[in-house]
């Protein structure tokens, strides 16, 4: 999965749930065709996207899912936290909308961040197989 792709996935997840999960209130801006959804949606998915780049920018050999896994879920809480705060645009109207929101957008990003890292491994080629042996 190249870069790109991460990014549009990711920012496609965050605007469905931002509009289908219950619990979030996607809000209008004054802008023509651009909502607050909208800038949210592509700064988280930008976040979301660049967790294995960096990742591999600070520690080219330690990548591993849990690093992955954990830096999602705290990105993803805690933008989601700010919404709470915040008066953004996008509006956190109950607690099940928060952990739900939060955790599918996480679980979308370890899994785009996932198969990107898979993608960019070096590939170890095994050895050929040795024919048995007979008695």
């Amino acid at each position: 999965m190249t870069y790109l792709k991460c990014l549009f996935f990711s920012f496609l997840i965050v605007f469905f749930v931002n509009h289908i999960l219950p619990g979030i209130e996607p809000g209008e801006l004054k802008l023509p065709h651009v909502g607050p959804d909208l800038i949210f949606a592509f700064a988280l998915g930008l976040l979301n996207s660049l967790i294995y780049p960096i990742l591999k920018l600070i520690q080219p050999h330690g990548i591993n899912f849990p690093k992955i896994a954990l830096i999602a879920l705290v990105i993803n809480f805690l933008a989601y936290a700010l919404l709470k705060l915040l008066p953004l645009g996008v509006e956190v109207t109950s607690l099940e909308g928060f952990f739900i929101a939060a955790f599918v957008v996480s679980l979308g990003s370890i899994l785009t961040n996932y198969l990107e890292w898979k993608h960019n491994c070096p590939k170890v080629p095994k050895p050929p197989m040795e024919p048995p042996r007979a008695p």
